[in-house]
């Protein structure tokens, strides 16, 4: 039997008594490559029986754990499963067919996914087919490195397949409500990260609204019980992730910061497009030094926090998910460097909107210490322009100004009361004044 020229990748760990089923499914593939979060059981074991390329990886920020694992194929096409997954005869045929085209017009193919609790197959509530991008041409497709959800990337189009993916989520609800419980985690953990402004009026909107959506319109309604009851876990995602959340920011509140360093993004961390907003991230530049230096401050026991001012969002220029999306794979990029960012916090107003955040206002400062203990007499602002020095100074912290970004224009604008503490060439500079 002539084997598919595709790369079957499974991310499994801890996964002795789902593995072996999983690799058995994938037999029709030429090459199997399994990624082990090292495991503490006899899941490399039982891999080795099926393959012998077995890489082991802590997980750390899931796009990036695949991403890694993808890497590691060596076929034209890559398969991305789980070790609780499952692939169907009628699927492998599909595959077989579609990868041997010599004129295949698309970059991946989304494939209908079969999920199961225990034996019961959820069909309703958006569970099927949930069709997912899953079959890809290697070196052309990845995920962004988010720790929860993280999107699919790729340029090109996509093609669907009619064979399913069997995936064996839980054995039972006990612990389909323990993995709810740590995605709910991981989202509030998210959203304290990127700064997001999180309201109890926006969660309880977005818990009705999925609610309904996955009931009625996602057919939850024709699923019985079940489908009720998933709908329902659809909408409470959003409540449940808030609360811990809230429980997180209280958690902060009572924290104590010994030394704190606000760092302003556009012209500090990243090189400033003068005149223009960065739209996406392929725009994104980051100014030279910025890893080392921040990672430096982190290693002193500095904690950080950036503030930027994004009025392209507030004046239509760009959407707010741009920015996000930005924000996602900037603290990806530190992560990966071993820079720890406390929160970020950004001011989404239009230029003329009169609100209290942008600075040089103070809003944003205030956003970031919000129920926190800090000293002022070693909190330090690092901005580019004269407005950063204004909001340094009526916030009552030190202020260092670089020459990187607007600097070199506002540099004649700082006397008088808008003389900083520090004036540095660059970013790196800081390492010199900050001990």
């Amino acid at each position: 039997m002539n084997k598919a020229a595709v790369s079957v990748v499974i991310i499994a760990k801890n996964e002795e008594r789902r593995l072996e089923d999983c690799l058995k499914s994938a037999a029709w593939a030429k090459e199997i490559v399994v990624l082990d979060d090292q495991s503490t059981d006899r899941t490399v074991e039982i891999a080795k029986k099926y393959t012998d390329k077995i890489f082991q990886r802590a997980m750390d920020i899931e796009g990036r754990h695949r991403n890694f694992a993808y890497g590691k194929a060596t076929q034209p096409w890559v398969l991305s499963l789980d070790a609780d997954e499952r692939v169907t005869p009628e699927l492998a045929a599909e595959i077989a067919a579609v990868t041997a085209q010599e004129k295949n017009p698309h970059v991946c193919y989304a494939i209908p996914i079969k999920t199961f609790i225990g034996s019961r197959w959820i069909k309703g509530a958006g569970y099927y087919p949930a069709a997912k991008a899953r079959l890809f041409r290697r070196g052309e497709f990845r995920y962004e490195e988010a720790g929860v959800h993280p999107r699919v990337i790729y340029q090109g189009s996509c093609g669907f397949l009619k064979g399913d993916i069997l995936h064996y989520s839980c054995k039972n609800l006990e612990q389909w409500i323990g993995k709810f419980n740590r995605e709910t985690t991981l989202e509030a953990q998210k959203w304290i990260t990127d700064g997001r402004k999180v309201t109890l009026a926006k969660q309880l909107r977005k818990t009705a609204d999925r609610f309904l959506k996955n009931y009625f319109m996602k057919k939850g309604i024709q699923d019985g019980f079940w489908g009720f009851l998933m709908s329902v876990f659809h909408g409470l995602y959003q409540l449940f992730a808030y609360a811990k959340y809230r429980e997180m920011k209280d958690e902060q509140s009572k924290t104590k910061i010994d030394k704190l360093v606000f760092v302003d993004r556009d012209g500090v961390i990243n090189v400033d497009p003068i005149g223009d907003y960065i739209k996406r991230w392929e725009d994104f530049r980051f100014e030279e030094g910025v890893f080392e230096t921040l990672k430096g401050l982190c290693d002193r026991g500095y904690e950080l926090v950036v503030i930027s001012n994004q009025a392209g969002i507030g004046d239509g220029v760009y959407p707010e998910s741009a920015l996000w999306d930005i924000q996602k794979k900037m603290l990806a990029e530190f992560t990966q460097r071993g820079v720890r960012i406390r929160s970020s916090h950004y001011c989404l107003h239009g230029k003329k909107a009169g609100c209290s955040c942008r600075k040089p206002e103070t809003g944003l400062f205030k956003q970031a210490v919000d129920g926190v203990t800090y000293d002022p007499g070693q909190t330090y602002f690092i901005g580019d322009k004269a407005s950063d020095v204004e909001a340094g100074k009526r916030f009552g912290i030190h202020t260092i100004f670089v020459r990187t970004g607007h600097g070199k224009f506002d540099e004649p604008k700082l006397s008088g009361t808008l003389k900083p503490d520090y004036l540095v060439d660059k970013l790196p500079d800081v390492l010199e004044i900050l001990h």
